[in-house]
């Protein structure tokens, strides 16, 4: 009897980042029900010519990237980006898609020129999915503290700056991923809101069938 299968989820994006970040979440997260991400999903990464918007609600940035990737790839996939949301800018949203063009901008002068030294803010990424006939969103969130300055070996963006909330660490993403102890797999596995967003997603296109796409894994 052969077996089932795998889903296919086409990942818009060129970041070797996110690319590796993705195989281990593939590798090692579970489901809702206990199975390996691995085996039941496989993705499929493509770098499509999409402009990013400067727009400060990371949902309407992501709705409107993957409604543009849909247009040129012609099959569902999805988009993800994730920023900074400061302690008391919720509503604000702030700087919530601004935080790569100001991390861009800024690099290591993030922290002193945003006067967010030991600023507590959420790490939020949004999942965009289309499949011709919906969009949706799917949200994942961590909350931390802003360092200091930056510290950490792995520049992805403000992984350097973003201490995750959690018994005991003081440490950013950047040195987390540094560990021996911890690692990246520690990262994305226990306290990535990148994870969380895309689990939320998998659980949804696993009970949801594209509608222009009756037979698509």
């Amino acid at each position: 009897m052969s077996e089932p299968s795998k889903i296919k989820i086409v990942y818009v994006s060129s970041s070797s980042y996110k690319q590796a970040e993705n195989r281990i979440f593939v590798e090692h997260c579970k489901l809702a029900d206990g199975a390996l991400v691995k085996d039941v999903f496989e993705f499929e990464f493509r770098e499509v010519p999409i402009p990013e918007m400067l727009e400060i609600d990371l949902r309407v940035m992501v709705q409107a990237e993957v409604i543009s990737a849909y247009g040129l790839l012609k099959v569902p996939c999805i988009v993800e980006h994730a920023g900074l949301i400061f302690d008391g800018l919720a509503v604000e949203n702030f700087p919530g898609g601004l935080t790569k063009p100001m991390w861009n901008a800024l690099g290591d002068r993030f922290v002193e020129e945003t006067k967010s030294k030991g600023r507590k803010a959420i790490a939020r990424a949004v999942v965009a999915y289309c499949d011709g006939m919906r969009v949706e969103t799917f949200v994942g969130e961590t909350p931390g503290v802003l360092a200091d300055s930056p510290r950490g070996s792995r520049a992805f963006y403000w992984d350097t700056v973003f201490i995750p909330d959690e018994v005991g660490n003081k440490s950013t993403y950047a040195e987390i991923v540094d560990d021996g102890a911890k690692g990246l797999e520690y990262k994305v596995v226990k306290l990535s809101q990148s994870t969380r967003a895309m689990l939320g997603f998998l659980e949804y296109r696993r009970v949801n069938q594209p509608a222009l796409w009756p037979r698509s894994t």
